[in-house]
């Protein structure tokens, strides 16, 4: 599916655009006349110490005006970053930061090229991180603003943003300015327990403040005056400013004076001209002159700005020649647009062609889609699918959040029928299955409309189709004629050219955009699909028609006849093909070679993984990760399972997300290695559920077969049977098991159970017993090789002995000796000297020589 999201430093068009100027990120200005506000100066002041400082207060509160006059007096030069809703996706939000920190050192090439890289979008934070790493030392302090942080809500960016911002150099001070309290992930910066947090009641003027910023303005007020100016507005900054300015002393809500006072202060000594260049430039969040001009049809609209900005505190010049009218001011403004009756329809419209000149497709579709004018927003959407461009699937589904595609009425899709593609594509990636088959059941039926609008949304309509749950895919290749006469034409060189990616970035090949296991029940399967969708891939078809059927002998635990298929499918490659087929030949080569023993092999084909995922593909570095991971929590490392889950991308979710389903597994079986029993078994009801509601049956068996451990070693047998005969039902017919039977340990005596009770002369169940009886002879390999995931589960409280000998080894050990030095001073073998620190280790459920020595000393084993 073509979706993507601009990169905002870089453009499809302009590849080698120059970067934002280092004043780019300058603090807003301050208005000419503003209260001194030197209590709160001084409290920021205290703050300040702590490096961090949180500032969580509503609207019009004076975050911003208090942080400047703060920078005013300290006189620290600082980088400044205005957020908005549409900066909540990872490689936006982190483009942003890293620009504003290379503005601070323009002249450090090396921070260029990681900002300038074209994969910084794959793996925002990581490049973000190195960007730091190459900052010179800082002579001088200076200041980090985030400006109303209230709108990044992504759980991977909160979660991330604490580890990134550690790494800056000390010299910095960070300010967050935000509507919100700060998120508990961020108990961790600074000292004492998190950044110094101020809320509204710092930010509230007192009495005296009040009496000093209307002195300021020329009016002197009384004692009792300024009580009545403290009661009425509570303090709040902006009501306060709206009365001083206003001229009058009234008592009222404070959130209505700021209305009262811009509708009979303001807004009624505005010639005509001037209130409808507000209303016009409202439309959009922020503007600069060019497209100030395009809205408001003013020539002069930059010395408009300029004089709005430095005369009164509710429009703010950003940097240079970007501004932002204050949240609370653009509200007032929407408000009179619609009682004016303003042609919001007509400015979005404008808005929207100016971005689409700037190459800037995505804005643009933002703009048409708030115009309300859905009939003429196809070409938009064309141009943002197919000419836009993204690091990974899961950024695009963090984008397109973005647009609140749920909220659109339903006349959208009347008006527009294509735009069911984008909404299914969000829905899919994002798990909402209900949503999903919706906007798939209105494609159908508006297809012929859709074929009207341009051949292309036919061939997105066809990818959309191919991954319809609810027939196989085996069925949808026989019935592809329904789609295959609509297209005029395909894609040169397939559509997969075109696409972000065609396995949604997971790493198995047959469980990855579909579960292709149907294609295994089918004679000539493959050949079907060649036939149908095949021309759709591309030149992607040609190693894809070996990839699947190995994965599937891998799932069948024909080992040899998998690792063949791989090799044919790797010698298969060719220069065009993309990244994600690439990863998906490596994972599936290296997991072959580490099933059947052959470590050095499968080493190997680790480091050529990592090195390409290094070089040429960051985006499946939590992937792989996550990987990386599961083989180590099948023999139980609890320091690899809190090493996952404190990952900076890995959050314990309620519902599942295709994209990330890969990493929910790792979660799930992290959970259980420690011991974190009912967090894993939700997760692992929730994958459950998705495998049913998608029909993954890999994904239902690998879930049903952690669950069922996971009861087993809890003491509910039962649950256990019951869920692990479900995920064998599942994967039967298929003859697939390698997947139950990799939890090795933690499955195997809940496979016994299960084969006794279908040896039973009454048992009339499903299962075969030759299955159930091949797939406990794998688990059994396996649990010779790997402790489980639940191992740490099942531990017993006998107390541990070591031979002699093996108490002998740990004790040369911990003396710093090695192999070859013990084996010189007892004469044993070095394969004896390992098989005694082996035994050793599991005894004591560790995995290195420290942690040996350590728990032996704990356990008085060893002096």
């Amino acid at each position: 599916m073509p979706i993507g999201s601009r990169d905002p430093a870089v453009g499809p068009a302009s590849p080698q655009a120059d970067l934002i100027l280092s004043d780019k990120f300058e603090p807003a200005a301050l208005p000419d006349v503003c209260a001194p506000r030197l209590r709160v100066v001084d409290a920021l002041d205290r703050a300040a110490r702590k490096r961090y400082v949180y500032i969580g207060a509503p609207a019009g509160s004076g975050k911003t005006v208090s942080t400047l006059l703060w920078l005013q007096k300290t006189k620290l030069p600082a980088v400044w970053i205005g957020l908005d809703r549409y900066d909540d996706v990872p490689s936006m939000f982190y483009k942003q930061l890293a620009t504003g920190l290379y503005s601070v050192q323009p002249e450090n090439a090396a921070m260029r090229e990681v900002l300038t890289s074209p994969s910084f979008s794959l793996s925002p934070v990581e490049h973000t991180i190195r960007l730091i790493a190459e900052m010179q030392p800082l002579d001088h302090r200076c200041a980090l603003v985030f400006d109303d942080l209230h709108f990044i809500e992504n759980r991977e960016i909160v979660k991330s943003l604490s580890v990134v911002l550690k790494r800056l150099p000390k010299a910095f001070v960070l300010f967050f300015l935000s509507r919100r309290e700060p998120p508990d992930e961020w108990t961790a910066l600074g000292i004492d327990r998190g950044p110094a947090v101020l809320d509204a009641g710092d930010l509230r003027f007192a009495a005296d403040e009040i009496r000093a910023y209307f002195k300021s303005l020329g009016r002197s007020l009384s004692v009792d005056e300024s009580r009545i100016v403290l009661a009425a507005t509570e303090g709040w900054a902006i009501g306060v400013a709206a009365l001083a300015k206003s001229g009058q002393v009234t008592k009222g809500d404070s959130r209505s004076l700021f209305g009262d006072f811009f509708d009979e202060q303001v807004w009624s000594t505005w010639d005509e001209d001037l209130r409808s260049f507000c209303l016009a430039t409202s439309v959009a969040g922020e503007f600069d002159a060019e497209l100030a001009e395009i809205l408001s049809g003013r020539s002069d609209a930059a010395e408009i700005m300029d004089e709005l900005a430095r005369s009164n505190t509710f429009l703010m010049r950003l940097s240079g020649n970007s501004y932002r009218y204050h949240h609370l001011f653009r509200d007032f403004l929407q408000d009179k647009a619609r009682e004016n009756g303003t042609d919001r329809t007509a400015l979005c419209k404008r808005a929207a062609e100016y971005s689409r000149a700037r190459f800037d497709y995505t804005q643009a579709l933002r703009f048409w889609l708030e115009s309300g004018d859905f009939s003429g927003m196809d070409t938009y959407l064309l141009l943002y699918l197919y000419e836009s461009r993204s690091g990974s699937v899961a950024d695009c589904a963090d984008f397109m959040r973005t647009l609140a595609l749920d909220e659109l009425p339903d006349h959208a899709y009347r008006d527009c029928p294509p735009l069911h593609i984008l909404a299914l594509w969000y829905d899919y990636l994002t798990g909402q299955r209900e949503r999903f088959e919706h906007h798939l059941d209105e494609l159908y039926r508006a297809l012929p409309r859709i074929a009207a609008f341009d051949s292309r949304f036919v061939e997105s309509a066809t990818l959309s189709y191919s991954i319809d749950h609810r027939t196989t895919i085996i069925d949808k290749a026989k019935r592809f004629s329904k789609f295959g006469r609509l297209i005029k034409r395909f894609t040169p060189n397939g559509l997969a050219t075109t696409l972000v990616s065609f396995t949604q970035n997971l790493p198995y090949p047959h469980r990855s955009n579909v579960d292709y296991s149907a294609i295994a029940l089918e004679e000539r399967g493959m050949e079907l699909l060649g036939a149908t969708f095949g021309p759709l891939l591309g030149t992607e078809w040609g190693y894809i028609q070996a990839l699947i059927p190995a994965s599937f002998a891998y799932e069948r635990n024909h080992l040899g006849e998998a690792l063949d298929g791989v090799l044919d499918a790797e010698s298969a490659l060719i220069p065009e093909n993309k990244a994600d087929g690439r990863i998906c030949i490596g994972i599936m080569r290296h997991a072959t070679l580490w099933q059947m023993g052959r470590k050095d092999e499968a080493a190997g084909a680790m480091a050529c993984l990592e090195a390409y995922v290094e070089s040429d593909a960051p985006h499946f570095q939590h992937n792989l990760l996550a990987y990386q991971a599961k083989l180590a929590l099948f023999d139980a490392d609890a320091r690899v399972a809190r090493e996952w889950l404190d990952g900076y991308f890995v959050d314990v979710v309620d519902r599942i997300d295709l994209v990330r389903v890969f990493q929910h597994f790792t979660t799930a079986r992290a959970l259980a290695v420690l011991g974190r029993v009912e967090e894993s078994e939700h997760l692992l009801k929730a994958l459950l559920e998705f495998g049913r509601g998608f029909c993954r049956p890999l994904d239902i068996g690998e879930a049903g077969a952690l669950l069922a451990s996971l009861l087993w070693a809890c003491g509910r047998r039962e649950e256990a049977l019951e869920a692990l005969a479900d995920a064998l039902e599942v994967l039967q017919p298929y003859g697939f098991f390698r997947v139950v039977a990799d939890e090795g340990a933690s499955i195997e005596p809940v496979l016994k159970s299960l084969a006794s009770h279908i040896a039973r002369p009454d048992y009339g169940g499903p299962l075969a017993r030759v299955f159930v009886q091949e797939t406990l002879l794998a688990s059994h390999d396996r649990a010779k090789r790997f402790r489980g995931v639940t191992a740490n589960l099942t531990a017993n409280d006998k107390p541990v002995r070591l031979s002699r000998q093996q108490a002998r080894m740990l004790e040369l050990l911990a003396s710093g000796m090695s192999n070859a030095e013990i084996a010189e001073e007892t004469g044993l073998s070095i394969p004896t000297i390992k098989s005694h620190t082996a035994a050793a280790y599991r005894k004591l459920d560790v995995h290195t020589a420290m942690d040996a020595v350590l728990k032996a000393r704990e356990l008085g084993l060893i002096g």
